[in-house]
């Protein structure tokens, strides 16, 4: 099954051990069957191969659209550029490391499952949030939960990932990259992007 995320295997399993005990004692149930195809669909994790090398490339962690690019004023960073990227069901959601990086802190905020439209609400919502430091460069990943997951998925990561290693598994949500001002974006807001493609560079 290692084209399926390993989030989605006990899921999985009950609807084929249901689908089985129904055509037992029953008959074939489509419901169970469309299920079956709709989780397999939902927790599908196709091979990916990284755009770019370069060791101070920012690479797209998750599939999904740029919904904001915005240069901000962060309480411990000073000035920042934040990078969002809303991942729907319909998306891939595993997400993995954008780049080379040495993990200080990870601290996760049990909260609501909400919309992500709602973004104002976000302090509400189930978050991750990852202190790290790539490059001599501190960086922050925030990642949300969406209104379809009932639990943020964090994989037994280390502390020292390289570029492209697996980090979790997002259902539906929000992840945000949380960056120094100095870089240079190859990414516009609004396009839809894919884990592994070019996000742009630290300089």
């Amino acid at each position: 099954m290692k084209y399926i995320a390993k989030e989605g295997y006990l899921s999985i399993s009950l609807i084929i051990g249901l689908i089985i005990i129904f055509w037992i004692l029953n008959s074939f149930s489509f419901i169970l069957f469309f299920l079956l195809l709709l989780f397999l669909f939902i927790f599908r994790n196709p091979n990916r191969n990284l755009d770019c090398s370069d060791n101070k490339a920012i690479l797209s962690p998750i599939d999904g659209k740029i919904t904001k690019i915005d240069n901000i004023f962060h309480k411990e960073l000073g000035e920042i550029i934040e990078i969002s990227i809303t991942n729907s069901f319909y998306n891939v959601g595993t997400f993995y490391a954008p780049f080379a990086m040495n993990i200080n802190e990870i601290k996760i905020r049990y909260g609501l499952f909400l919309d992500d439209e709602i973004g104002k609400l976000n302090f509400l919502k189930e978050k991750i949030y990852i202190d790290a430091t790539t490059n001599s460069s501190k960086i922050i990943l925030e990642i949300y939960a969406g209104s379809l997951g009932r639990k943020l998925n964090l994989g037994f990561i280390s502390h020292d990932l390289k570029s492209g290693d697996k980090m979790g598994f997002l259902t539906n949500g929000i992840l945000k990259l949380i960056l120094p001002k100095n870089i240079r974006i190859q990414v516009g807001l609004g396009d839809e992007v894919r884990s592994g493609s070019l996000l742009g560079y630290l300089i």
